[in-house]
């Protein structure tokens, strides 16, 4: 055992050696390039520079957008944040791109010449805050219920930058103004490499014990855009020549980096490996719904295959965009004819209960109106329950689930199989947390499949304020 645990420890320094070793050559050869000037040719290719760097910051920009995605469906501050950082990477990058002479515009704009500076320098406020995130639960949800508004602001301040450039306000007003070659630009490069840095080694303090390929993509992304603003702070003015083209070079590796771990995770979960402990596993105040076709079997042996599926399509067709759209809801799954839906599976909405009771009143009314005209169409019955849950990460490559269990799932399940038909029926959590113009008929000392002690409940009638 000692054997191996030193083996381990022996492998652990060969490779950090090596990575340091690795890490560090981009810099050399940027040295050499500037103490040799004879090595640092002039290589001026505005095609190219267009198509390569446009390429990469679509690049850059996609996979912040699918990382986002990621976040938003599982609720993870950490891959929120680095979505963030790569968006901003890769819209500034863009920009930067797209300023190109002789593509779109004659002429230099101040702007375009420093778009990925600035774009770096905001991706890593991001990055970094992704790396502390897991300190501060605090924000972590903050910036979960703020998702929407972080990633417009992201977009604003492009939209922003492009105005600003083309319209050459200051104090971009002009390719030799001081913003695009003082001292300012400098400072930025300095302070952005030393954030990026820091947030390198945090990534790698915490995946060290299981550093998989993404959670070490990040991590030498970190390290090659530090070092590309290493470049920007220390190659001045020398445009075009090999040591910028070198800098540029470092931006495009990280992200095709980026791009390729990303790429070879399991397609449903690629950033799975980089999600918070909180994520993989939290206890959590929700609201369920479940619904159900009552006596939906029946009617599907006395009628074709058609008009059963006609049903399940009418069904499925106003409750899923009703919960999710109307009422901001989760569609947790589909069970043959029933819904199960949860809200507030992010701690994002501490109006969970009001949400999940109007929800369910919502969802009778509109199915009624989608039965107009078909009486033989089965009722609907409608469950409401308030309580902690524990949501956990089961499986692995190839299938990964996260269910939420607990008693409040189980009693909003029997619930429902109490419920009238065409009615909604709350549990006693649900009922306490909703506005005092709810209109309910008590239900107390219901007995409930599974459990020992009588339930309380309520058929929800009218909730105005939901």
């Amino acid at each position: 055992m000692e054997d191996a645990e030193a083996l381990s420890q022996l492998r652990l320094r060969a490779g950090l050696t090596a990575g340091v070793v690795a890490a560090a050559l981009p810099l050399i050869g940027l040295v050499s390039l500037l103490l040799r000037r004879q090595l640092d040719p002039h290589l001026e290719n505005y095609r190219l520079h267009f198509v390569l760097f446009g390429f990469v910051g679509a690049l850059a920009f996609v996979l912040g957008y699918a990382a986002g995605e990621s976040a938003n469906r599982r609720g993870d501050a950490r891959v929120l944040l680095l979505s963030l950082a790569f968006m901003a990477t890769g819209g500034f990058m863009g920009l930067h791109a797209l300023g190109t002479p002789g593509v779109l515009f004659e002429k230099d704009h101040a702007g375009f010449k420093v778009a990925i500076p600035v774009g770096l320098l905001v991706s890593a406020v991001f990055a970094a805050a992704s790396a502390f995130v897991d300190l501060r639960p605090g924000f972590a949800q903050w910036a979960i219920r703020h998702r929407r508004l972080l990633r417009i602001g992201v977009l604003a301040s492009m939209a922003l930058w492009l105005v600003w450039t083309v319209l050459d306000l200051p104090p971009l007003g002009g390719p030799n103004s001081e913003a695009a070659r003082g001292s300012l630009l400098t400072v930025l490069a300095i302070v952005g490499t030393v954030v990026f840095a820091i947030g390198a080694a945090r990534y790698w303090m915490i995946f060290r014990e299981r550093l998989t390929l993404l959670p070490l993509a990040v991590v030498g992304c970190f390290v090659l855009l530090s070092e590309a603003l290493i470049g920007v702070a220390v190659t001045g003015e020398r445009t075009w020549h090999a040591s910028w083209w070198e800098w540029h070079g470092l931006i495009v590796t990280a992200y095709l980096l980026i791009g390729f771990a990303a790429y070879r995770e399991w397609r449903d979960e690629r950033f799975r490996h980089l999600y918070l402990p909180t994520t993989r596993q939290r206890q959590q105040e929700v609201s369920v719904l479940f619904s159900d076709l009552v006596g939906y079997t029946g009617f599907a042996e006395r009628s074709t295959p058609a008009d059963a599926a006609a049903v399940l399509s009418s069904y499925w067709g106003v409750a899923a965009p009703l919960i999710t759209g109307r009422f901001g809801g989760q569609l947790e799954k589909f069970i043959g004819d029933g819904v199960v839906a949860i809200f507030n599976s992010h701690g994002d909405q501490p109006d969970h209960a009001v949400r999940a009771a109007g929800a369910g009143l919502a969802l009778q009314q509109a199915l009624a109106v989608a039965a107009d005209g078909h009486p033989d169409w089965p009722g609907v019955r409608v469950g409401v329950n308030t309580g902690e849950v524990v949501r956990r990460e089961i499986g692995g490559a190839g299938h990964v689930a996260y269910p939420m269990v607990g008693d409040t799932i189980n009693t909003g399940s029997r619930l429902e199989s109490l419920a009238p038909v065409g009615g909604v029926l709350i549990g006693a959590e649900t009922y306490e947390q909703l506005p005092e113009d709810t209109v309910v008929e008590p239900r107390c000392g219901l007995q409930v499949k599974g459990k020992d002690e009588a339930v309380d409940a309520y058929v929800l009638l009218a909730c105005p304020s939901c």
